[in-house]
């Protein structure tokens, strides 16, 4: 004969909206300290985030001004409304 082995789940639902609710004082206060080091561990990881942002935008900004350097040196030297040639050019064919 062979058995059937059934397991049987049991989901306990405090709320019907899915709430939990802190029973005793020590446990909404507790509640409360905890999303209090949640909120400013969220507040500092945003701004060493940002601070990250910033100083990678600050180096690539640095790098295009630094390898561009040359190019904008050689304009000022040499404006490009300076050597304007204007013409026609007509080629013949043999």
């Amino acid at each position: 004969m062979q058995h059937r082995y059934q397991r049987r789940i049991r989901l306990i639902v405090g709320h019907p909206r899915g709430e939990v609710k802190a029973r005793s004082l020590l446990g909404r206060v507790l509640a409360f300290l905890l999303g209090c080091v949640a909120l400013v561990a969220a507040f500092m990881v945003s701004v060493v985030a940002l601070a990250v942002v910033c100083v990678i935008v600050v180096l690539a900004v640095g790098y295009l001004w630094w390898k561009t350097r040359d190019l904008r040196r050689q304009l000022r030297e040499n404006p490009p409304g300076g050597r304007v040639v204007e013409g026609d050019a007509v080629r013949d064919r043999d």
